[in-house]
């Protein structure tokens, strides 16, 4: 069995995948903000948008103008796609790929926290998996 630090590489990839599954979820609904708002208007118009749905339904504050969308979704693209490689090198034997990968991992984790949440949840597991691919060592073999 190889010895790697399993623990933390799980924890990043997990994360990584809330980050996606969170910026899917917002390309959604900045896709269909003015969709939702115009039908609510058309079927509604003596009323304004209830306060129940609130804001986030609307897609705020990534649909607030169309130049931070743009911003937005690069961002996402990076904080994944450096997300994944970091993981990636968090998956090796050799503990310089996994500081280097952990080191990754936390850097991004802490730039999606205001950018993208991940349902605050992808976050914070990126940075519990960064921690402990940065304090991971192998385990010493015994010698004769």
């Amino acid at each position: 069995m190889e010895n790697k630090p399993i623990a933390a590489y799980i924890l990043a990839f997990v994360g990584v995948a809330l980050q996606g599954v969170a910026a899917l979820f917002i390309i959604y609904m900045v896709a269909f903000r003015s969709a939702i708002i115009s039908t609510w208007r058309e079927l509604h118009p003596e009323q304004m948008m209830p306060w129940m749905m609130g804001r986030w339904m609307e897609g705020y504050p990534y649909t607030y103008h169309p130049l931070l969308s743009l911003i937005w979704l690069i961002s996402a693209l990076i904080v994944i796609a450096l997300g994944v490689y970091g993981a990636v090198l968090m998956n090796s034997t050799h503990v310089g790929r996994v500081r280097t990968g952990a080191t990754l991992v936390l850097i991004v984790s802490i730039i999606a926290l205001p950018t993208m949440w991940g349902f605050m949840l992808g976050s914070l597991l990126m940075f519990i998996g960064s921690l402990l691919g940065l304090t991971w060592t192998p385990p010493q073999t015994p010698t004769s």
